[in-house]
């Protein structure tokens, strides 16, 4: 997993008590409304933080409210309305913008005053100094704008304004994943791996789980920058992006950790990152038994199903819009659900049917499909099979959920702010 960013805890603070998350069933959607309010902290989501949970980079700023009720999400660090959720923090523009600019241009302002100046909408230009500081406050992480520069560009893959999505249909003919725009643009878009930068070998529980905490808090930055570059995903209402990325998360961080972790043989060790490495022995100390044991089922099965990297891109973003839960355009989020599910189809055809009598050879990435037009029985089976372990991520959301939560009530291990607005959110939209 990735790592972030973060201060010191405060203190008086209490000791860790990790408990070990039992497996719950996958959860039902609720019928209820989301809540109206939003996070003093920001960032995400929909929900208040309860007082007893100490976050950092708290805001005071108060959520506004439209004539119906609906909340509009501000800026935590003018006041502005928020444009979205910008390098880790809802944001307006003009912020986001000047917060890119000041750590892409290596800047470096001071205060001509005493650095304490009122940062709103009306003074956000009156001191630069100021204002980067309560960026960096509120959360703002620079490795997000670091993520932001992807190869191409996020406007390789916008979407035809014609229609949603153009899905070929599989033909006689050969087809390449080249030819995939929703595979081609995952491809590119997934992160690059991120170290866990621990200075020294882990031993101690706390040590161990506060690094893991600071990875998760990292790959949440980075799975958010790769959501905002599926083709389709922006074009969802902001709700929407927001309650996907909030049901999903857990899910879409195990399924990439199962991924790292698959080996040819041997006993599972999870690869968190290259640089941290778990087996069942670190994990018990942690008092992380049975996620341990629920993420290496996941891993033997994708193991033994030999998932492609394609595949695994592809299944990723199923996840992401497979979400049970209320939608403000339900509609809109079903068809990039199956311009999705329609490209892991085409990736198994490809990789999993026999090549063209044609003689041509092709690359591993570029395996063309049956000349019958339809994938194998092979492929097909395949392909059921990838689908299979939906259920299985579905159960890990709860236990990843569970453990973490316990970290978060006991308060010993400090955790950033998105991550601990992305475990609150879960009782909303589920």
């Amino acid at each position: 997993m990735y790592s972030s960013s973060s201060s010191s805890p405060p203190p008086g603070e209490g000791k860790l008590q990790c408990h070990s998350p039992s497996l719950s069933p996958p959860l039902s959607p609720r019928s209820s409304e989301f809540c109206s309010s939003t996070t003093p902290g920001g960032a995400l989501l929909a929900t208040p933080p309860p007082a007893h949970h100490a976050t950092r980079g708290a805001s005071g700023h108060h959520p506004a409210q439209h004539h119906g009720g609906s909340p509009r999400r501000l800026c935590l660090v003018c006041g502005d309305v928020a444009s979205g959720f910008h390098y880790g923090v809802a944001s307006c523009e003009a912020c986001k913008a000047f917060f890119k600019r000041t750590i892409q241009g290596n800047i470096e302002y001071t205060c001509p005053a005493s650095s304490d100046c009122e940062i709103n909408k009306r003074r956000r230009k009156a001191c630069q100094a100021c204002r980067f500081q309560k960026c960096l406050r509120m959360g703002m992480l620079k490795e997000g704008v670091r993520l932001d520069r992807v190869r191409g560009g996020r406007q390789k893959y916008r979407r035809n304004p014609d229609g949603p999505y153009h899905i070929q249909p599989l033909t006689p003919k050969k087809v390449s994943l080249e030819d995939n725009v929703i595979i081609s643009a995952l491809v590119h878009c997934e992160p690059e791996p991120l170290l866990a930068h621990s200075s020294s070998a882990l031993g101690d529980r706390l040590k161990t789980v506060g690094v893991l905490s600071e990875l998760v808090d990292r790959e949440l930055v980075a799975t958010i920058s790769w959501a905002k570059q599926i083709p389709g995903f922006t074009d969802l209402t902001l709700n929407d992006q927001m309650r996907l990325l909030q049901t999903t998360w857990a899910e879409i961080l195990s399924l990439a950790l199962a991924y790292r972790s698959c080996q040819p043989s041997g006993p599972v060790r999870l690869v968190f990152a290259s640089d941290l490495v778990l087996d069942e022995r670190q994990a018990q100390e942690c008092q992380a038994e049975e996620l341990f044991l629920h993420l290496a089922q996941l891993v033997r099965r994708l193991e033994a199903l030999s998932v492609s990297r394609e595949e695994f891109l592809a299944l990723k973003a199923l996840l992401l819009t497979n979400a049970d839960i209320q939608l403000e355009d339900g509609a809109s989020v079903h068809k990039l659900r199956e311009a999705v599910l329609q490209g892991l189809h085409d990736c198994v055809a490809a990789q999993r049917s026999p090549p063209c009598s044609s003689g041509s050879a092709s690359s591993p990435s570029s395996t063309p499909v049956s000349t019958t037009g339809a994938p194998t029985p092979g492929a097909q089976q395949h392909c059921g099979r990838l689908l299979l372990c939906l259920p299985l991520l579905r159960q890990l959301d709860a236990v990843v959920r569970r453990f973490w939560n316990a970290v978060r009530r006991d308060g010993t291990v400090p955790m950033n702010k998105l991550f601990v607005e992305m475990l609150e959110s879960h009782a909303l939209v589920r």
